[in-house]
């Protein structure tokens, strides 16, 4: 019984391959992860002033700190609102320009908006700001955290945090939100409706919504419960719009979700997501984890660290590598 239970204990110690090399400035929060067309060169962007970018040759680096987006702030004015703290951006490549899409908010609440800038480079001082997309308030949704994609030729933003979690919009154009209303893709009826951070690609006949559930923050002086903290789970549609279910065949807008990753090894509560389609590698994961040292040290939005992994595929779900 002993030999079964250590053999279980390292099964689970070992569920997940180690995260990927990281060098230089391996710092981020909710990183949104680009590779230039031109040169193959990658831009990672992350919550922060302005939206700090950084940069590198390759995914394990050097990283090297490279300015911000929008480092005088967004044209978007909320109350009480600084306006170059900048939350989750979304940065994707489109006929020739890089659209970001951001959040000014005031956390814990809905007052909220979601605003997109552009550049042909993605260097920090090449953004150019357009405000708002105009996606309407409503009590149901929180306005953050905004992932664009098409989906049958079609542009959407999904969206959402807690309240009644991850929406979606048809997007009149990059810049501006549809007047359809939004579609709810996924509830968590536990857990104060903890969901949020979701991330939707596609691979084969398959859209894969990505989300983060659990607690966020919190990890300075007192922690969650284990297994209370940030993980990575994930639904699936065929049509992008509506009926994701996870592995289990639960619906995800019946707390349905299975898991990707989650805590293990250096890495504690990963999640603000995304999946690079890398020109050499293929399907990246990349998100955000905290350190066993953070924690220790109460490290506050210091601790957190750029990690990721390749991406397979089996029995029509993604898997880490």
């Amino acid at each position: 019984m002993m030999f079964f239970l250590f053999c279980l204990l390292v099964a689970l110690v070992s569920a997940y391959p180690n995260r990927e090399p990281c060098t230089g400035d391996c710092w981020t929060h909710d990183p949104a992860l680009a590779q230039r067309q031109s040169d193959g060169k990658y831009f990672r962007f992350a919550t922060g002033d302005g939206v700090t970018i950084a940069t590198a040759d390759s995914l394990r680096g050097p990283w090297t700190a490279a300015g911000s987006a929008l480092a005088q702030g967004s044209d978007i004015n909320l109350n009480g609102v600084n306006k170059t703290d900048i939350w989750a951006p979304d940065v994707h490549y489109e006929n020739g320009v890089y659209y970001m899409y951001y959040v000014i908010s005031k956390l814990g609440t809905q007052d909220s908006e979601i605003g997109v800038a552009t550049s042909q480079t993605m260097e920090a001082g090449s953004w150019n700001d357009h405000g708002v997309v105009g996606i309407p308030a409503n009590g149901e949704y929180n306005r953050i955290d905004p992932n664009w994609i098409t989906i049958g030729g079609k542009p959407y933003l999904n969206f959402g945090s807690y309240w009644n979690d991850i929406f979606q919009i048809e997007m009149q154009g990059p810049l501006q939100a549809a007047a359809q209303a939004p579609r709810n893709l996924a509830f968590n009826g536990s857990l104060n409706h903890r969901e949020e951070g979701s991330f939707m690609f596609q691979n084969g006949n398959w859209f894969y919504l990505l989300f983060s559930a659990g607690i966020a923050n919190a990890y300075t002086a007192t922690y969650p419960a284990p297994g209370e903290e940030y993980s990575i789970r994930m639904c699936r549609s065929e049509s992008g719009i509506s009926g994701f279910v996870d592995m289990q065949g639960r619906k995800c807008l019946e707390s349905g979700g299975s898991m990707l990753l989650s805590s293990h090894g250096e890495v504690y509560a990963p999640g603000g997501q995304g999946v690079l389609e890398d020109q050499h590698l293929g399907p990246v994961l990349y998100y955000h984890y905290y350190t066993p040292e953070a924690k220790k040290a109460a490290a506050g939005n210091s601790g957190y660290r750029f990690g990721w992994n390749e991406l397979g595929f089996r029995n029509g779900w993604p898997y880490i590598k």
